[in-house]
């Protein structure tokens, strides 16, 4: 049994089918490369007079589905939402899923409205790092200076959660989407950035940089091409200097 046979047993005993103007099916089994853990990504689009949205898990003949039932005006308010935080997740699932059913057609136009804020790329979103982000910036460096000096076994597990945040606000900055999971494709292989529509990063050595930090084992060397990360955060957000360092703000009253 292929998976669309799965997909039609789950929908066959769907409570909600009546409600169903739109069916898309979006990840791995529609833009190649599944594997043994891969599930079936399903959305479910229901007629905007429903006032109600869905998220569920069904096993079928052992294919795990994970579905999405909501109406497109609340479709496109998550659209808006990942915008905001230069976060393409739900825009690339329309952009590159297959459709299966669109009765009225709002399944087209939400495909189409994803391209075109995707098309935007982002430029009208204020990325720029406050000075108390900065400072957070520079004391995780100034931690993993230390622990390394140290020689603690704990450098690792502190240096890559350390890493997740600094590239976190590296990818905000350029305004290029992050995602821990496919950092890694993104720099090294197409397929990946076929799938999360991606275009390689255009500084090169950041990229060679991530890739040493992510790959590499050796302390020294991780260590070095995290400081070039944070340095090249620090020039692109007006620079830092920790010597006069000052953080205002309103007091907070209870």
């Amino acid at each position: 049994m292929n998976w669309e046979e799965k997909l039609q047993r789950f929908l066959d005993n769907w409570e909600y089918k009546n409600d169903l103007i739109g069916i898309l099916v979006c990840g791995s089994f529609i833009m190649g490369n599944p594997n043994n853990h891969s599930d079936l990504d399903v959305h479910l689009i229901l007629d905007e007079k429903c006032d109600y949205r869905v998220r569920g898990n069904k096993i079928v003949d052992g294919l795990l589905i994970e579905y999405f039932a909501n109406t497109p005006n609340q479709i496109r308010k998550y659209f808006e939402e990942d915008y905001s935080e230069i976060n393409p997740m739900s825009q690339t699932q329309f952009i590159t899923g297959k459709i299966l059913l669109d009765k009225y057609g709002e399944v087209k136009k939400l495909k189409d409205d994803a391209t075109n804020m995707l098309s935007k790329k982002y430029v009208d979103i204020d990325s720029e790092l406050s000075e108390l982000s900065k400072y957070a910036l520079w004391d995780m460096l100034d931690d993993l200076q230390g622990i390394y000096e140290d020689d603690r076994e704990d450098f690792y597990f502190i240096f890559y959660n350390n890493l997740d945040k600094l590239l976190k606000h590296y990818m905000k900055l350029i305004k290029v989407p992050y995602n821990k999971k496919a950092i890694l494709g993104h720099i090294v292989d197409p397929i990946t950035r076929n799938k999360y529509l991606l275009n390689e990063l255009e500084d090169k050595e950041i990229s060679a940089c991530i890739k040493e930090c992510i790959t590499s084992r050796d302390k020294k060397e991780m260590l070095d091409n995290y400081e070039k990360i944070t340095d090249k955060v620090f020039q692109l957000s007006n620079g830092f200097e920790i010597d006069g360092f000052v953080f205002k703000s309103s007091k907070c009253i209870e």
